[in-house]
Parts: C-alpha cells; structure tokens; sequence
C-alpha cells in the first residue's frame, strides 16, 4: 500500500490552506467587524435613551442587515490584491497573453466587429438565465415541501424579509453578491480550477457555497446556483458575469416575495416547470455558442 510522504501531505496541506484562505480571512475580519459595529450600535443608542433603544429593538432585522452590509465591504477589501492576480492569471491561462504587459482588457486585445454583439448577448442571457433559475429552483423547493420543513430556514426567512425594502435591495442585490462573488468565483473556483479538472471546481466550488449558507434550503439552493455562476464564469471568462447574474438572481427573488400577487403566478407547477424549461434553453443557447470576448 502506498503511503503519502511528508512532503506530499505539505504539498496537499498547502493547497488546501491557498484555496480556503480568503473565505478564513474573510469571515474571521467579516465577524470581528460587525460584533464591533453592532456593540457601537447599542452603545450609541444606550447613551441616547430609552426612545433610541426603542427604535433599535424595532428596526432590529434592518439594522442589523446594514450592519452586515458594512461589515461585508471592510471584511472583503483585504482581498482586492488578490482578487486583481486570480482575475489576470485565469485571463492568461484562457487566451495565452501577458495581461501584465500594458492596462488592455481582453475585449480589446480581441477586438472585432462583434465584440459588442457578443457581449450584449452575455448580458442578457446572464439576465434571463438567473431570473429563471433562481425563481424556479424556488418554486419547486417550495412545492416539494422542503422550504415548509426546514425550521431554520423559516427563521433565516423571516429576518431577511423584515428587512426595510430599500436596505433589503442594497444588501441582498448588491453588497452580498459582489463580496460572495469576490471570496467564492473571484478566489476559491479561480484557485480550484489551477488543481482539479475545470468540471470538478465548478461542481466543488458550487457545493461549498451552499454549506456557507448555513441551512439545508439555501444549501440546495445556493449550491445549484453557485455551480451556475461557475459555470458562466468558466465558459465566458468574464468576472463581471457571475456578479451580474448573483445580483439579479438576489434581487428578483426578493422583489417577488414581495409581491403576494406574482408570487401567486409563479409558484405554480406550470410556473415552475416553464421557468426551469427557460433555465434550460439558456445553458444550451450558451453551451452551442462561441461566447469568449
């Protein structure tokens, strides 16, 4: 029987450490800084008076959510350099030039009639794809009964839409897209992909996100999304994407689950099965397609 030597079990010890230290890094800063924030918060409104502790008690879910916001931003800014060396060298390992031989993108060393056209349909079937899977895999967890079954996403659930709508759309369609995208595809897939087979880093990366999300509900979820947004990632080779497509997903999402009207459209089993089928057209539209910029 084969038995690994140290150096082998060193060199294993020190990929693994390269791929998940920006997501330790990132939660260790992400924690202190919003117990820190939160603690000022009721500091701030113990000193004030009963009145402000009051409010603070009542817009709890709110401020708390803005807290989490801010603490997203300052716990991810340690990562840019990073992010900038990951973004260049998948950029270098796809089309085979010296990003650090001048400040031109790849749109531009690739420049054709068609970039433009090319890019525009990324966009839109980023757009389409990610509002129709994110509101269909959520209509069939819904009517499978799982998101019925699951106490803790309930709980999860009913934080996230306490919140006040306009803090609601800025944290969850904006702040958390960005900073997961920056520690999930931006870091960990881009170091993944460097090691495993491409499927296997998409596939890996997908499911690690969902464990982040804490509960079983947004595990499945949010590991079938992030093998999407991997995916994207690996086939248009644009950072921009997976971000464009987290954000939408994010935001429709929780723009439907404000509306009892269209929540009642969709979560239907036609609903349902013509929002998968349209998930489904995208990823062969974009899998017969040519769609390196």
């Amino acid at each position: 029987m084969a038995i690994m030597n140290s150096d082998q079990n060193n060199h294993w010890f020190n990929r693994i450490w390269e791929i998940f230290q920006p997501f330790i890094f990132f939660y260790v800063l992400y924690s202190v800084v919003f117990i820190l924030l939160i603690s000022l918060c009721r500091a701030i409104a113990g000193g004030l008076g009963e009145e402000y502790q009051t409010g603070l008690t009542k817009y709890a879910e709110t401020v708390t959510s803005l807290v989490s916001g801010l603490s997203m931003l300052i716990g991810v800014l340690p990562l840019i350099p990073m992010l900038r060396r990951e973004l260049r060298e998948h950029k270098q390992s796809v089309y085979g030039i010296d990003m650090t031989a001048d400040n031109m993108s790849v749109t531009e060393k690739r420049a054709g009639s068609g970039k433009y056209g090319v890019a525009a349909m990324q966009i839109v079937l980023t757009i389409v794809l990610a509002a129709a899977s994110s509101l269909g895999l959520n209509v069939l967890l819904a009517l499978t009964g799982i998101v019925e079954s699951s106490a803790s996403y309930q709980d999860v659930a009913r934080q996230q839409y306490s919140v006040m709508l306009g803090a609601g759309m800025i944290l969850f369609g904006l702040i958390s897209p960005i900073t997961e995208e920056i520690v999930f595809r931006g870091l960990i897939f881009n170091r993944m992909r460097r090691y495993f087979p491409h499927v296997a880093a998409i596939v890996a990366s997908g499911v690690l996100f969902g464990i982040y999300h804490g509960n079983p509900v947004q595990g499945l979820y949010g590991g079938c999304m992030g093998v999407l947004m991997a995916y994207l990632y690996e086939r248009m080779h644009s950072f921009v994407i997976p971000c464009l497509f987290h954000a939408t997903a994010n935001f429709i999402v929780y723009s439907i689950a404000q509306s009892a009207a269209l929540h009642g459209m969709l979560f239907t089993v036609p609903g349902c099965a013509a929002l998968l089928a349209g998930s489904v057209v995208c990823v062969v539209i974009i899998e017969k397609t040519q769609f390196f910029i």
